[in-house]
């Protein structure tokens, strides 16, 4: 029994799980669609906010749905403007955000095969009812935005860097949540190409947003990019899956946003110079001009999913929706950390079933629900089911500072970039 789990563990075994599961989620998808309700959470906001582009009117300042003025850059934009000038009806959007589901996990599938992992954990990637709920019930704009995330990470594993910087270009100006990546694709494109490389894509990342923002920047410059990358707007307690144990006074102290920014930086810097640069801040490689580097696939995977994490934890608030963000990079981010590769004994079982508790404590806590006293934009408030427990908040919390620590102790000879001159 311990030799043919053994051999299931080995990565080499991963094309043997990809397809039967995938397989299995679409049959689940299809399922969902099919037998449980949509639910309208923001979908008539959204076909409100692009009414007026399909209208003429580019000036952002003029964009607003029911939930207030529009908060997303252009992709957004074009991407639901073409909905709403398609006239689709809600369940043939559902078919649509349920096909960009599985090729979103088909994208995170690939991208774990890359990372040379065992295939068990692509069973970890499905185990989430939440994300099934915001790619196939609710139509958020997360769920159009993290694929191409994982696209421009796909591509930046096969060489391919400049249609990975156009795919994370894109993906910003769905939603800004790959803003958390940034670091981390800066730094992979510096390694592997030197400075010149890595602000050639940079400037192929500026031209696409110039390119689909146009018409807005035309109308009003500052009000598009006020709008659209203005930051949070108006933060609830409430809503707040990560910090509803806090007090609400705490939440909304602004030292306290700014204390999270402080803790995300230093810790970003830490990992930088002691995990992820071979050498730290002064390794040569990290200032050349130019250069020809092969980097090692695991690591680099490693690189985006921590440095996203990272970004996670520290977040001023999370939403229900959130989860999406990064959920399909936890079963690797555990197992990265926690390091079961012995494929034997009672030790490597439960190092494994560590693995998939860390995952479904990271999940449990997106689907625990109380009651609640929220704020509608017209300052208006009532009670309602359906938001955030404290107790779920703690439980995130300690699984993300539990996953953090592990990532942090790794072992450095494992963690840092392994890079070598073609």
């Amino acid at each position: 029994m311990w030799e043919l789990l053994r051999q299931l563990s080995l990565p080499e075994s991963s094309h043997r799980w990809a397809l039967g599961a995938w397989l299995c989620d679409l049959a689940l998808t299809c399922l969902i669609i099919w037998r449980v309700p949509f639910t309208n959470i923001d979908w008539e906001a959204y076909m409100h906010e692009v009414d007026g582009v399909l209208h003429g009117v580019f000036d952002y300042s003029k964009l607003k749905g029911p939930t207030g003025p529009v908060a997303y850059p252009a992709g957004f934009i074009w991407i639901y403007g073409a909905f709403r000038w398609l006239n689709l009806s809600i369940g043939t959007v559902q078919v649509i955000f349920g096909a960009v589901y599985l090729a979103t996990v088909a994208l995170v599938f690939q991208i774990y095969r890359e990372a040379r992992v065992p295939g068990w954990l692509l069973l970890l990637c499905l185990a989430s009812k939440r994300v099934h709920s915001v790619y196939c019930l609710r139509l958020f704009n997360d769920a159009l935005a993290q694929p191409l995330l994982y696209l421009a990470l796909l591509l930046f594993l096969r060489r391919r860097h400049l249609g990975s910087a156009l795919a994370y270009s894109f993906a910003v100006t769905v939603k800004m949540q790959p803003l958390l990546c940034c670091p981390a694709v800066g730094l992979c494109m510096v390694l592997s190409g030197g400075w010149g490389h890595a602000l050639r894509m940079i400037a192929a990342m500026l031209a696409l947003q110039l390119l689909l923002a146009a018409p807005f920047l035309a109308a009003d410059p500052k009000a598009y990019l006020s709008r659209a990358f203005g930051g949070p707007g108006d933060l609830q307690h409430v809503w707040s899956v990560n910090w509803r144990a806090l007090p609400q006074a705490v939440f909304e102290r602004r030292a306290f946003g700014l204390g999270l920014l402080l803790c995300h930086l230093a810790c970003l810097a830490w990992f930088a110079h002691r995990r992820w640069i071979p050498k730290g801040w002064l390794d040569r490689r990290l200032w050349r001009w130019s250069a020809s580097t092969t980097l090692d696939s695991r690591s680099v995977v490693c690189i985006w999913f921590a440095c996203n994490f990272v970004g996670v934890v520290f977040m001023r608030t999370l939403h229900f929706q959130y989860l999406v963000w990064y959920f399909h990079t936890v079963p690797f981010l555990a197992w990265f950390a926690i390091q079961p590769d012995e494929h034997r004994g009672l030790a490597w079982a439960l190092r494994c079933a560590a693995v998939a508790g860390l995952v479904l404590a990271v999940e449990v806590p997106y689907l625990k629900t109380a009651r609640g006293v929220v704020r509608g934009p017209d300052g208006r408030s009532w009670e309602t089911s359906g938001v955030p427990t404290a107790a779920g908040s703690v439980l995130l919390q300690v699984a993300h500072c539990l996953l953090l620590v592990l990532l942090a102790c790794r072992r450095v000879h494992g963690d840092r970039m392994a890079a070598k001159d073609a």
